[in-house]
């Protein structure tokens, strides 16, 4: 594995697990739901982030998604992004962007450029997105797209098809072209279990590519090779706790504390230690070196070709 900096991509950093919705297939709403006197709300630490992220972040692509929150809600996003642009980072940012004002918005896209990526999370048309994008606010969501359509950041709308919003696909993106949003893209989930099985659409092409190989996988085939985003050393991710790991995929709960990433996570802290030390431990490298070996690849990163 090559720990040159010039190798590293991006990262896909976390920076809250705070978020307003109650989405059926999140690992934040089965968490809670499983576990509700465990969940403790986390927020990334400025200092901490840059002090470790200790190479140079010129062109390199910063995703702020969330693995279980959403990022607007960071009580210092604004200053964040400050920060990684200053730095010469170019930011996609995924949101729903629900409950934020026109102030807010403003702000955030006087921060970006051309470079740079907002990509809103609406599966559906406002009459029904809600039903998987639960508690969400159109009203606000509307300033926000407007707004970012209106400055120099890329926009991009992105669906996924459910069984309640398969059909209105044209409609949702005639909505995105009248707001004059860059881009409207379709993005099938594969997050189809028995508790969201009411959501799976019934048109083959809405369903995520991975949906078999992941059905295959439960059923103990558990030999598919793997297609890892982390290979290389190209991408790499930080949860909103403060801890380092290859992929959001290992930071999921149902598969963080079978590797050693959960096992030993004191080890992978930001906290006191920067990114470079961090990736020349053996345990990283050993990690790395046998991706097909563990289960959390073969179930997240299957090929599908």
């Amino acid at each position: 594995m090559n720990y040159q900096p010039d190798s590293i991509q991006g990262f896909h950093i976390e920076l809250t697990n705070i978020c307003t919705l109650k989405c059926a297939g999140c690992a934040r709403t089965r968490f809670i739901q499983q576990w509700p006197s465990n969940w403790k709300n986390h927020s990334i630490d400025f200092d901490q982030l840059f002090n470790f992220l200790n190479i140079d972040l010129t062109g390199k692509v910063i995703n702020l998604a969330g693995n279980y929150g959403d990022p607007i809600y960071h009580p210092e996003i604004l200053k964040i992004v400050a920060g990684f642009k200053q730095h010469g980072a170019c930011l996609t940012i995924s949101t729903n962007g629900s409950y934020k004002t026109a102030d807010w918005w403003t702000e955030l896209c006087t921060l970006l450029d051309i470079n740079d990526k907002i990509i809103f999370a609406i599966d559906g048309v406002p009459e029904n997105f809600t039903q998987y994008r639960v508690n969400a606010d159109w009203n606000s969501i509307k300033i926000g797209l407007e707004i970012c359509a209106a400055s120099a950041v890329q926009t991009i709308w992105k669906y996924i098809p459910f069984s309640f919003n398969e059909h209105n696909i044209d409609q949702a993106r005639s909505m995105s072209q009248a707001m004059n949003i860059d881009k409207f893209v379709v993005r099938p989930s594969d997050r189809f279990d028995p508790a969201t099985e009411y959501l799976k659409p019934k048109t083959v092409e809405f369903i995520g590519s991975r949906f078999d190989k992941q059905t295959q996988f439960k059923t103990k085939n558990r030999n598919n090779t793997i297609n890892a985003k982390c290979i290389d050393n190209k991408s790499h991710y930080i949860s909103a706790d403060g801890f380092y790991m290859p992929c959001c995929y290992v930071g999921d709960h149902r598969f963080y504390y079978k590797t050693q990433f959960g096992k030993n996570k004191n080890s992978y802290n930001i906290k006191d230690q920067t990114l470079l030390q961090l990736l020349e431990k053996p345990t990283t490298i050993e990690f790395y070196n046998n991706l097909e070996a563990h289960p959390v690849c073969q179930y997240n990163c299957p090929n599908t070709l």
